[in-house]
């Protein structure tokens, strides 16, 4: 019970301006549906980052875990890079630290001109990362979730399409929901 308590209170941190306040809003109230009986609270936090256009997703997420500290999903507009993967990896969607309980997700690879396509992406990667804290892992099935789209979990071999085609078959396909194997670990994870 004690894990599901301390993850039970999240903060949904907005670094810098990447969203508007209403979009953060919005956000919090999907994360909130998609976590249901999971989440007690979500509350939205400003954090002002240093002027840089690019970082280390660890060190984001650590900045984040001492400053701030919880259950975090961070959101901003900086590049997120991974300085232990290979050129072809370097960029990433989003990122879980698995030292503490802290998710990050920038909006540099998955905007488009449609800002409701650039939410949406934005949604799918945090729930996503969010998945992560809560145990779960990804499915290279790409199994299919109650809302007709792909698992949140979903993720294909990122290798064999390159970050465009990944974007379009992959996160554009997922849902907002998560698959029947999903929910049943949501589940064991809330009655710990």
């Amino acid at each position: 019970m004690l894990e599901s308590r301390r993850l039970s209170k999240l903060k949904l941190v907005r670094i810098g301006r990447p969203v508007s306040r209403v979009d953060l809003q919005a956000l919090a109230a999907r994360i909130g549906e998609a976590f249901p009986g999971q989440l007690d609270s979500i509350q939205t936090v400003d954090y002002e980052p240093p002027k840089i256009d690019r970082i280390e997703a660890d060190l984001l997420t650590q900045a984040l875990d001492q400053e701030v500290g919880g259950h975090i999903l961070g959101i901003t507009d900086v590049d997120l890079l991974d300085r232990g993967a290979g050129e072809f990896f370097k960029g990433m969607f989003g990122c879980k630290d698995n030292r503490n309980d802290v998710a990050v997700v920038s909006t540099r690879r998955i905007a488009s001109p449609d800002p409701g396509r650039s939410i949406a992406r934005l949604l799918k990667v945090g729930l996503h990362e969010l998945g992560h804290n809560f145990g779960l892992v990804h499915h290279y099935s790409l199994q299919p979730a109650s809302d007709g789209g792909y698992c949140v979990m979903a993720k294909d071999d990122y290798n064999r399409h390159g970050e465009r085609s990944y974007k379009r078959s992959v996160i554009d396909a997922r849902g907002f929901r998560f698959c029947d194997a999903c929910r049943t670990v949501l589940r064991l994870t809330r009655a710990r």
